[in-house]
Parts: structure tokens; sequence; C-alpha cells
């Protein structure tokens, strides 16, 4: 794929419907941010056509169990996204969880660090801990400039999402 996880994001959501026209995507080097050696690649779009999904790897290797990479990254997504609200002057911003995102987010991430720790001998999560600092510094900034940049997909997401928190409250009501 020629442009990376963004190429590669579109073609596995080819025939759905996406609150953005462009996904969410982004590089960068960890060396011009941090001074540490390392990159972090990411794509992420929202479909109500298909249920939510992120792959995440670490030096190419697949992290099904995913790890502090992906903690950071939906971290940076999460904070961003409310961040938004607030701007917008959503009330109903703060009521998104993680578990939000998830739903329908479609989500790539890859992680080249030196040294990588895992979780045991299959490498299935991530346990590196300054990963998720760095992949959630290194997102955010991109991730609020996305947002203000195209605020059509910015409040379809948003209203996506606040409408998932509310159904995910209302469930939990009925069932207390």
């Amino acid at each position: 794929f020629p442009n990376g996880l963004s190429d590669y994001l579109v073609e596995t959501l080819v025939g759905c419907t996406t609150y953005s026209e462009r996904a969410f995507a982004g590089k960068v080097s960890f060396e011009e941010k941090f001074g540490v050696p390392g990159s972090v690649e990411w794509a992420i779009n929202w479909t109500p056509s298909r249920d939510g999904f992120i792959q995440s790897y670490t030096n190419t290797v697949p992290t099904p169990e995913g790890g502090t990479h992906e903690a950071g990254f939906w971290n940076a997504i999460l904070r961003g996204i409310r961040a938004y609200g607030d701007l917008v002057n959503s009330k109903k911003a703060n009521l998104i969880t993680r578990d939000d995102l998830l739903a329908g987010g479609c989500a790539l991430l890859s992680i080249f660090i030196r040294e990588p720790s895992f979780v045991g001998q299959t490498k299935d999560r991530l346990s590196t801990e300054e990963a998720a600092k760095w992949v959630e510094n290194a997102v955010r900034d991109h991730f609020d400039n996305w947002l203000a940049a195209d605020t059509k997909s910015a409040g379809s997401i948003l209203d996506f999402l606040v409408l998932r928190a509310e159904e995910r409250l209302r469930r939990k009501q009925e069932k207390e």
C-alpha cells in the first residue's frame, strides 16, 4: 500500500459508509519529537456499517491483545474528541468513553521501537511503558488539528459517539 496504513484502511472499509471522507491518518518519528529512535503510524475512521476493530503491530509483529501503544492511541483519540466537544459546546461529549470509540471505530496502529517488551512468549501484548506516552503525545496534536480542519467530519463523528454513549447509558439504566 503506497500510502501505508491509510491506504490499507481505505481498502478494508471499501463499500462501507464512513463519517469522514478521509481517514485520520499519519506518521510521526519519535526521534524528531522525543529524541528516541522509533516511529508510530496510524489510520482510523468511524463507520455505522460494521463493528469497530483495531489491528496493532509492534515492529511488524501483530499484537492482537493490544498493549501500551494501543492504550496511548485511544487516550489521544478520547481526549481529542472530548476537547473538540468542549470547543463546540457539546455538553454530552464528556459522556464518551473508550468503549464508545471502539464501537464503529476502525483503526490500524503500527509502532517501531527499539527493544520492545512483551507480555509472555507469544508477543500478543506490548508492555513497554514509554510507548503509551510516546503514541499519545504523537497522535494527540495531529488529531486536534485534523478535527479543527475538517469540522463537518468532526461534527459527524462527535454526534455518532455521543449517540453511542447515550445508548450505552440507557442500556445500563435498563439493566439496573
